[in-house]
């Protein structure tokens, strides 16, 4: 009876410590995943990059009519990742993985935020919770005309005479400097960046923002 009794009560203990564990993983899986998560993009992707960069301005459009954020979003630039490095010779064989654009916008009580959105060829879409103190070097890309996509963009590297840096991304964005420009396709890194114009297509090996 007491062997009984015993093994019962060492039952109720586990089941009440998996019960608690079961319940602590729960918690931990809520405060990982978005605010606001969802697939069903992936098949866009042939539709081709300026209309998945459409689908996540509109997005944000529909948080900002339901008051987040209160008072709209910049579309401060947009990064498409190639699954390797490009090259002149794999060029033409490279296939888009991710396309992840970011937004800037002002919360009242918790100041400057900063939204990701990110679609994945195999994820699907994700959109973690806002970034605060985040500081982007990038104007406003909301109003700016936009001429060239990021296909086009990637065909006139094509006719780069010079060397293409080491990079396995390409972003469009608007660089703020002395001189006004057009948003710019930029390939590249920190030290080594082509700057291929969205309006007109020109192709340079420095900022137009300062020269």
């Amino acid at each position: 009876m007491k062997k009984s009794l015993i093994l019962c009560l060492l039952l109720a203990i586990v089941s009440i410590m998996a019960t608690g564990c079961s319940s602590c993983q729960s918690e931990n899986k809520k405060q990982e995943i978005a605010y606001h998560d969802y697939d069903g993009i992936v098949q866009d992707f042939t539709a081709g990059v300026s209309h998945i960069q459409a689908l996540h301005r509109q997005t944000m459009y529909q948080l900002a009519q339901q008051g987040k954020p209160v008072n709209g979003y910049q579309w401060r630039n947009s990064r498409v990742i190639f699954n390797d490095t490009l090259t002149f010779d794999n060029i033409d064989d490279l296939h888009i993985t991710d396309i992840n654009d970011v937004f800037y916008y002002w919360d009242k009580d918790k100041g400057p935020q900063v939204q990701y959105i990110n679609v994945n060829v195999k994820r699907g879409t994700q959109i973690p919770w806002p970034i605060n103190d985040v500081w982007i070097e990038d104007d406003d890309l909301s109003d700016q005309p936009i001429k060239l996509s990021c296909e086009d963009a990637i065909s006139r590297l094509k006719e780069y005479n010079g060397t293409l840096p080491k990079s396995y991304f390409i972003t469009l964005r608007l660089p703020v400097g002395p001189k006004k420009c057009n948003p710019q396709w930029t390939f590249g890194d920190e030290y080594n960046v082509v700057f291929i114009d969205a309006v007109t297509g020109e192709v340079r090996d420095y900022d137009p923002a300062f020269m």
